[in-house]
């Protein structure tokens, strides 16, 4: 009996190493997105409702177009498209945007939508809490107008209690408000009570109820990170207490979240930067599962990124996802075996210091594609549901630079490296360089630099180097420099006349000193005018 149960062990350890039981983190890859609300509806599915971060980030005064996720296993997710924009919205500014943390409920058949958005210019005194409404929960939603009778507010959470009763909770300057809804879920009962026990409040409360017990969670006021609490009444009113912190900071200013109970298994939805590498205005929604003490209190929530090992997929934006390889050499049978059909691979991650070979034939033949980013669309290179063999192997991350060929990137914006401004520079598909792409400057203008923000240890020998290329007719200079850091050696200049169209390598070293932090730049010479390309930045210690 033992050995069986030895056996039955083994073999469940292993269906867990080849496949996932959750979609990793952050659940969204094609777009910017932030503030989830995450609730369950009648038809068993779970919906998160999170506002919009534009790219270029330009602040969050341009959030605008509120998208619908959905999913039935936690893995595969679906965007339902775009439910609701500013500009359907004919009581709220004419120059639109400001289309901040919304959240949903339901009741009698109807599906409500609750977003906060100003109704002029000076969005500080005239925001409104706006309502749509549809009998979908991810499409036709119609603007109903505003709650009258309410101040300016943000960040709306409904709460419907067991009896019926719901209730609408709102932030500003610091506090939170509730207040009884009645009937028709449009108009409040009553006035506003103000929720007192609630230590650190910044913004964002969001009610929940379990075993009896109301929690609200909400961001902190914790310098700039803000990290996120829970409080627990008896009362969907208040008073509170038993404040804590139960998720620690990000990697943006801010935090906003949701929780939700989801097949027996409650979650946190929250949002990070990931996408961004990092960058306030350009976020990114994740969950992770919460856990419960028998007195009802709340565990710290690990928060979790990526996948261990490579992960395939067969749809774009890493959906429906086929399972995961260890290092190994895969033919066509290989794969078989492993539960991998020939040609359905759309979108790979791949986990820090692995590399991916792919083969569009059987035993590591035809054409070859190598990765070692995520990939959330194979099409982008012609790879797409073509690779029948694969080669993983794992390797030593020396180069201390993210993104150092710019293949990653979402809607446009450059991950990791940074421009309150980026416009002017972009991702440009070439395959004679390191990877896929590389950035590109058209223009005959003087940019701000992209940056990337490295962190150096003292006293300590770097080897430094990139690849800069001109377009042929180009004026001016292509640069790439440490911002004065280390210029005298480290600051590369390609004359656009001295080889056009050609990769050119420079390479130097340097020691860092007392500099701890250093900045690279990707910029052009004042009188630059044409195309300039930057390509395979490499920073790591000398050996």
């Amino acid at each position: 009996m033992m050995k069986i149960k030895i056996v039955i062990f083994i073999l469940l350890l292993g269906l867990q190493v080849n496949a996932q039981n959750r979609r990793s983190n952050p659940i969204v890859s094609h777009m910017f997105t932030a503030d989830p609300s995450a609730h369950v509806w009648e038809d068993g599915r779970l919906y998160v409702y999170p506002s919009t971060d534009n790219a270029p980030p330009k602040g969050y005064k341009t959030m605008d177009g509120y998208h619908v996720f959905s999913t039935d296993d936690m893995i595969t997710w679906k965007d339902h498209g775009e439910i609701l924009h500013s500009n359907q919205v004919n009581w709220g500014r004419k120059e639109g945007g400001f289309m901040w943390a919304p959240d949903a409920a339901y009741k009698n058949g109807t599906y409500y939508y609750y977003f906060p958005h100003p109704t002029g210019t000076d969005f500080r005194k005239t925001w409104r809490i706006g309502i749509a409404t549809s009998n979908k929960p991810a499409s036709d939603f119609k603007v109903q107008g505003y709650i009258k009778g309410l101040e300016t507010y943000i960040d709306p959470c409904v709460f419907i209690d067991d009896d019926g009763q719901a209730y609408l909770y709102i932030a500003g300057h610091n506090e939170c408000f509730a207040i009884k809804l009645k009937e028709d879920m449009t108009e409040i009962d009553g006035e506003l009570i103000k929720q007192t026990g609630l230590d650190g409040l910044r913004e964002g409360p969001f009610v929940f109820k379990r075993n009896e017990m109301y929690y609200m969670i909400y961001p902190d006021d914790f310098p700039k990170f803000n990290k996120m609490r829970y409080a627990m009444s008896k009362s969907p009113l208040g008073p509170w207490e038993n404040n804590e912190v139960f998720l620690n900071s990000t990697d943006v200013i801010t935090t906003h979240g949701s929780v939700v109970e989801y097949k027996n298994q409650w979650y946190l939805f929250y949002h990070n930067g990931n996408l961004s590498g990092g960058i306030g205005p350009n976020r990114s929604i994740c969950f992770d599962p919460i856990y419960f003490n028998e007195d009802g209190t709340i565990n710290m929530v690990k928060q979790t990124l990526g996948v261990e090992l490579p992960t395939f997929h067969k749809d774009v934006n890493f959906n429906e996802m086929i399972g995961t390889l260890e290092a190994g050499n895969y033919n066509h049978a290989d794969l078989e075996k492993k539960g991998f059909t020939s040609n359905e691979i759309s979108s790979i991650e791949i986990p820090k210091g692995y590399m991916v070979e792919g083969f569009a034939k059987d035993n590591f033949t035809g054409k070859s594609w190598k990765f070692e980013e995520d990939r959330i669309d194979l099409e982008d290179i012609e790879a797409n549901d073509i690779i029948t063999s694969i080669k993983i192997s794992k390797y030593k991350v020396e180069n201390l630079v993210n993104n150092p060929s710019f293949e990653l990137a979402t809607q446009g914006q450059i991950k990791h490296w940074y421009n309150r401004n980026p416009k002017p520079f972009s991702r440009y598909k070439d395959d004679k360089g390191k990877g896929y792409y590389a950035l590109k400057y058209e223009g005959n203008k003087n940019p701000r630099p992209l940056v990337q923000k490295v962190a150096l240890k003292p006293n300590t020998n770097y080897e430094i180097s990139i690849k800069l290329k001109a377009a042929l007719g180009t004026e001016g200079k292509v640069i790439f420099d440490t911002n004065g850091s280390f210029d005298e050696n480290c600051k590369f200049e390609l004359d656009a006349k001295s080889k056009p169209d050609e990769w050119v390598l420079y390479k130097a070293e340097f020691n860092s000193g007392n500099t701890t932090k250093l900045e690279l730049r990707c910029l052009v010479s004042d009188n630059f005018k044409g195309v300039g390309y930057w390509d395979d930045v490499v920073l790591k210690v000398k050996s």
